[in-house]
Parts: structure tokens; C-alpha cells; sequence
């Protein structure tokens, strides 16, 4: 019964997605306790209550015995609703719970029921056979075979930046061009490196995408993200010949001799990490068996690969590591190619600027949004305040891009080294549209998520080009073992962009959910999307910008307008007044940029009307949710986090009818 519950469930989820432990980087004794702990725990416990209930005679220990089918029954039959997708809480709790009585009460007068229950329980052996095999990459992942390999230019210095749902159309300007003022760093990548323009991503999600450029290979369906499934890829084909290190927070394929990170990983199990993982064990059986109102109350789990108790936080070390944990790998990888005794091979995938979206453009830290899910908001403001905290987050990643670069520069390892700045796939802002998920029969959506900023310095590289080349991210190593002068009999997928394009017209992508199809348009198709986006976010000017939405647009910035009557607003409230009065200016400290609230409107609004959020007199952000025709409502808006200065600011705002044009003012917030 035990098995039927609870072990099944649980490692038939966790062996068909094992790209959670080597998120949470559990080595091979974690993932065996972790699988001794789901099988026998709750079966040792039931056992050991059922014993203790002897002691008050066989009567009462019958009772319990009866009570502990019955909660493993509920268990089971509420994991088994879910299954054929009923999920409604009326309907699952009875129905459940009438199963249950109805199975213990056949339990009880039938002898040939506990027999074959008795049988059954080989179940747990079978569970556990399966879950061995899923689990081999981890459970006996080989050893690694490092290349033999000849290298003519071994001098050069490598840096392989590979950045985390990040969009071309996200960083461009109506030109075509990266938008500088908002984004210098990759301006400055534009100014000294080859762009490749017209480059794609092969997949949508990570555990596909990154292994596709670090093994330049067409991941199948059901690969996972470890060395036993992608053997010949950058590390192993460097480890013996150079220095080669890797920062993987979601893939596992650096062998344990090559890297310090894998080092540091399968090392004796870390009883922190390992207490957290179970966190998240909880977490998703109670999304497996519990309907779907119950369910709402738990953190969701489609946001990433582990952390789902952590407040919204979506990989597992930024629980512990503090709010700037996802630009630090692009800065310890940096120093590591400037400390290294000879050239060296990084390797480095950061989780910037993937969600949770809570950077703000000077890398201060502002309130996460409840997000529910990665599918955008149904409505148009909703999806907007979105994009407008994904490109703030943005903002913050190049200014750690920029510094990586300074630094390579003040070392005077710019000029010989070679660089690779890529993304692993991107990301849709589309009302309604999932983030991530395309059936690749949307050209929009697939021009969003597949098309990804990829940047070649080459050494000695002095001036820019731009190549509209049909690359793709598979194109990277063998771009990578052309530069070096690599001589080597292993064969990869792509073909080196070092000294002309492949003869291709068509690049493959590919969808996690096992759709495959060929891209062949190029980078004109992007300009509608970058068309697109600027209408809902701005793309002209610098960070201060992205707060000038809708149409209060060109207020943002100036001094308040004056009010034109009295106020339509009977009371406003924001969830943190308080951080208003003290605001600290120093990277990682807490910021107000993201405003979040409710409002008591004494009638509904026209379509069209706005908040105008006004810190210490100037308009300084959007509230859309006013023209959605509710008198009391939630709202989310994003402000110009350049004047929150450090010290006291005053919050206060006004009203724009969408329908006579007046604007009033509500004043400061309600205190609560």
C-alpha cells in the first residue's frame, strides 16, 4: 500500500525527470538515500504504529491497522484522480474518501484481498528495479574517456558564456542594432566581436538546450543532462590536453577529474542540500495527490528544477548563496581565466536573466510577483509588468557582461583570447502563450523562444562584423575546435563559423515535448518581433525607460501633472510602505522598484485609465490594472528605479481617465 501511494508516484515523477538531481547536484549516495527513504519510510512508520498499538491488545491494534490502509487508500486513490485529470476538491476528497471505506471494507471481510495485497508487495521491488534504471546517468555514470587530442594553438585563452532565457528581440532597437544606452555591454560585444545575427537555439529548455552546445548534438527526447548521456562533449574532449573548469548549475557533464564544481558535487552527501531536496519531495506529492484548490497553496513546481519551497525561487543554490547568486558564476568564471597559470578553457552557464525577475538595473533587489506558473497573464498588463521586470533583470546582466569585459581588458587578455557569448534558448512574453512552450507551428512564438543572441570575439579580432550566417548553437564547439587547431577523430552535429557559413538553408529545433522541426527563415522575420515588443515596453533609450508604459508614457520622468478634480480613489494600499523610508543604493540591498498593492475605487473606471505612481513629485511608473472596469483590484507596477536614491521617498498617486482625459490624485498610501 505504501508503495502504491507513495513510492510509485513519486520516483515514476522523479526517474522520468532526472534533470532535478543534477540541478540540485546530489551525488550517486544522496540519490540512494533519497530512493531507500521514499520506498521504506512510510512502509517502517506504518509498521512501527501498527506495533506500538499491540501494546493495548489486538483489538485496537486491528483498528489502527484498518485506519493506516484507509490513509494509504486516500493517498492512492487521490493520486489516481489526478491521473485521469480530475482534480476538482468537491469531487476528489468524497469520491476518495468513499473509495477508501468501500477498499478497507473489503479488506476487512475478505481474505483473498489481503492475500493478493500480500503478493503485491513484490510492487516495491519492481519500483525500485525501474527507478535503478531511469537513474543510471547518476547511479553509474562510467567512467569518463578524455580525447586524445593534437592542439596547434593551445595559447588561446577561452571564455564560453552561455547566458539563461535570453531573447535576441529583448536587447534590440527599431534599427536592428543592440540598444546601447540600455544595454552597453552587448553593444560593446556588437563593436569588437562577430554577431551572429541569424543564430538559433536548438532547444526550449535547458536540460536539452545547454547540452546541445556543450556536445554540439541534437538531444533526443528523453536525454538527461549528464556524462553518461553525452560523453564526447567540450570537457572531454579538453580534459586531458588543457585546463578546462566548468560552472553547470543544471547540467552534470564534467567529469569529476576536470572540473571543481563535479569535484565538489560528488563528494560525501551534504546533509543541507539533501534536507532541502526532500523540501521539494513534499512539494511535488502534494501537487501529485491533492486536488487542485488544496494544491494552489503550495509552491508551484513548473518554475524549474528544484526550490520550490524557497518564496518563488527557481534553482536550489539561491536559497543560500544571497539575491545576486545568479550574475556571480559570469564574474568567478572571468577570474578564473585571469588567475589560471597558463591559457585555460571556462566554461560557464549563468541563470541570468531567468526568473525569478526581482534585479533591478544597479543590481539592488525589489519584490517578487506571485507567479503562478509559466504561462504569461491572460491579460495585457499583467504580461506586460512581466517584461517590464525581465528587461530591468536584463539591464542588471549586462552590466555584469560589461564588467566581465573590463576586466579581461585591464588584464590584457581581451585582445588574445576567444570569447563565446550565446544564450541556451529564449523566452515569449505573450498574452495568454506559454513562456517556453511552442508546437512549433507559431512562427512568433518560435522566433521568441528559439532566436538567441550568440557573440564570437575572435582573437585578435579588431573589427566588428555581423554575420546573418544560418548558425545554430551546434555550431559552437566545432567553432571552438577550429580556433584552437584541434586535430581530433571525434564527430559533432555542427560546423565551425571561424572561416565561412555552413551550407545550410534550415537549422533543427526541437520542443522538450518531443516535436522536432527545421528553422529557415532569418533575421528580418525577428525585426516584427522586436516591432512587437517595443509597443508594449518601450525599446528606445536607457533603463529608465522601461518604466514608461502605456499611455502615461511621456510622463514618466517629468514633474507630476497637477490634479484636475477630486479623487476617484476611496483607499490604496502597497504591501511594503515602509521600504520607502529608508532605501539603501548598494548591489544586493532592497529597492521599492516593483510596487505591489490594491485599490478601492469609489466607481469603475473606462477602459484606457491608469495610475501614475509619483515618487517625490516626478511620474515615476504605470499602474494598468485601472481601466479593467473593477472597483477594488490587486496591481503590480514597475518604477524607475533611478529615483530611488538612498534615504526617504515619498510615494503618491494620481489618476488618468482614459475616457475625459482628467487626472486626479489619490495622494499618498492608506496606512494600513
Amino acid at each position: 500500500m505504501s508503495s502504491l501511494a507513495i513510492g510509485q508516484p513519486i520516483l515514476d515523477l522523479y526517474g522520468n525527470n532526472l534533470t532535478i538531481f543534477s540541478a540540485a547536484k546530489l551525488e550517486r549516495s544522496s540519490v540512494i538515500v533519497f530512493l531507500l527513504t521514499v520506498i521504506l519510510i512510510p512502509a517502517l512508520v506504518a509498521g512501527a504504529v501498527e506495533r506500538l498499538a499491540r501494546v493495548f491488545g489486538d483489538t485496537v491494534a486491528d483498528s489502527v491497522h484498518l485506519v493506516l490502509v484507509g490513509v494509504f487508500s486516500v493517498m492512492f486513490f487521490g493520486a489516481l484522480l489526478d491521473s485521469v485529470k480530475i482534480g476538482n476538491d468537491f469531487v476528489v476528497y468524497p469520491v476518495a474518501v468513499l473509495l477508501a471505506v468501500m477498499f478497507c471494507r473489503l479488506y476487512e471481510s475478505s481474505k483473498s484481498l489481503r492475500q493478493w495485497l500480500a503478493w503485491l508487495s513484490a510492487l516495491s521491488v519492481a519500483v525500485v528495479a525501474l527507478f535503478l534504471v531511469q537513474a543510471q546517468p547518476i547511479l553509474l555514470p562510467g567512467g569518463a574517456e578524455l580525447a586524445d587530442i593534437a592542439i596547434d594553438r593551445p595559447q588561446i585563452p577561452v571564455l564560453e558564456l552561455i547566458l539563461d532565457e535570453l531573447p535576441l528581440y529583448s536587447l534590440l532597437g527599431s534599427d536592428g542594432n543592440i540598444n546601447a544606452e540600455r544595454f552597453p555591454g552587448f553593444a560593446e560585444l556588437q563593436k569588437s566581436s562577430t554577431w551572429y545575427r541569424n543564430n538559433v537555439s536548438v532547444s526550449n529548455f535547458t536540460h536539452q538546450a545547454v547540452p546541445g552546445i556543450l556536445a554540439s548534438k541534437i538531444p533526443d527526447k528523453n536525454d538527461s543532462p549528464f556524462l553518461q548521456t553525452h560523453p564526447q562533449n567540450i570537457f572531454t574532449l579538453f580534459g586531458k590536453s588543457l585546463e578546462i573548469d566548468g560552472i553547470e548549475p543544471v547540467t552534470s557533464m564534467c567529469p569529476v577529474s576536470v572540473c571543481t564544481q563535479a569535484e565538489k558535487s560528488a563528494k560525501s552527501p551534504n546533509i543541507g542540500r539533501l534536507s532541502e531536496f526532500f523540501k521539494d519531495v513534499f512539494v511535488v506529492y502534494g501537487r501529485r495527490v491533492l486536488p487542485d484548490r488544496t494544491a494552489q497553496h503550495l509552491p508551484s513546481t513548473n518554475l524549474g528544477w528544484g526550490g520550490f519551497d524557497a518564496v518563488a525561487n527557481r534553482f536550489v543554490d539561491q536559497v543560500k548563496q544571497g539575491a545576486l547568486v545568479q550574475l556571480s558564476p559570469i564574474n568567478e568564471a572571468v577570474e578564473r581565466l585571469i588567475n589560471a597559470p597558463g591559457p585555460t578553457v571556462q566554461v560557464v552557464h549563468a541563470l541570468v536573466p531567468h526568473a525569478p525577475w526581482y534585479l533591478t538595473p544597479d543590481a539592488r533587489v525589489t519584490d517578487k510577483s506571485a507567479d503562478k506558473g509559466t504561462d504569461n497573464p491572460p491579460n495585457n498588463d499583467g504580461t506586460r509588468d512581466n517584461y517590464q521586470r525581465y528587461q530591468n533583470q536584463m539591464v542588471a546582466t549586462d552590466k555584469s557582461l560589461l564588467q566581465a569585459i573590463n576586466r579581461l581588458k585591464e588584464n590584457n587578455i581581451w585582445d588574445k583570447m576567444l570569447l563565446v557569448v550565446t544564450a541556451d534558448h529564449g523566452i515569449s512574453f505573450v498574452p495568454g502563450e506559454a513562456q517556453r512552450q511552442s508546437n512549433l507551428e507559431n512562427i512568433d512564438l518560435v522566433n521568441d523562444i528559439y532566436r538567441v543572441p550568440t557573440f564570437i570575439k575572435y582573437p585578435n579580432q579588431s573589427v566588428s562584423r555581423v554575420s546573418d550566417c544560418a548558425s545554430s548553437n551546434l555550431d559552437i564547439l566545432p567553432t571552438i575546435i577550429d580556433v584552437l587547431g584541434v586535430t581530433t577523430d571525434w564527430k559533432f552535429t555542427g560546423k565551425s563559423l571561424k572561416s565561412s557559413c555552413p551550407v545550410r538553408s534550415q537549422r533543427p529545433i526541437e520542443s522538450a515535448t518531443g516535436q522536432m522541426t527545421s528553422l529557415e527563415t532569418g533575421f528580418d522575420d525577428l525585426m516584427l518581433r522586436v516591432q512587437y515588443y517595443a509597443e508594449i515596453v518601450p525599446n528606445v533609450g536607457d533603463a529608465r525607460r522601461i518604466a514608461a508604459v502605456g499611455a502615461s508614457a511621456d510622463l514618466i520622468g517629468l514633474p507630476a501633472p497637477p490634479s484636475d478634480g477630486e479623487s476617484v480613489v476611496a483607499r490604496w494600499l502597497i504591501n511594503r510602505v515602509d521600504s520607502f523610508e529608508d532605501v539603501k543604493s548598494e548591489p544586493g540591498s532592497f529597492a521599492p522598484v516593483v510596487v505591489l498593492g490594491g485599490v478601492l475605487l469609489n466607481e469603475p473606471l473606462p477602459e484606457g485609465s491608469e495610475g501614475i505612481l509619483v515618487v517625490d513629485g516626478i511620474a515615476a511608473g504605470v499602474v494598468g490594472e485601472f481601466g479593467l472596469g473593477s472597483v477594488y483590484f490587486g496591481f503590480l507596477s514597475v518604477i524607475d528605479y533611478s529615483l530611488l536614491t538612498a534615504g526617504k521617498h515619498k510615494l503618491e498617486l494620481l489618476v488618468y481617465n482614459g475616457e475625459t482625459g482628467t487626472i486626479t490624485t489619490a495622494g499618498a498610501p492608506t496606512p494600513k
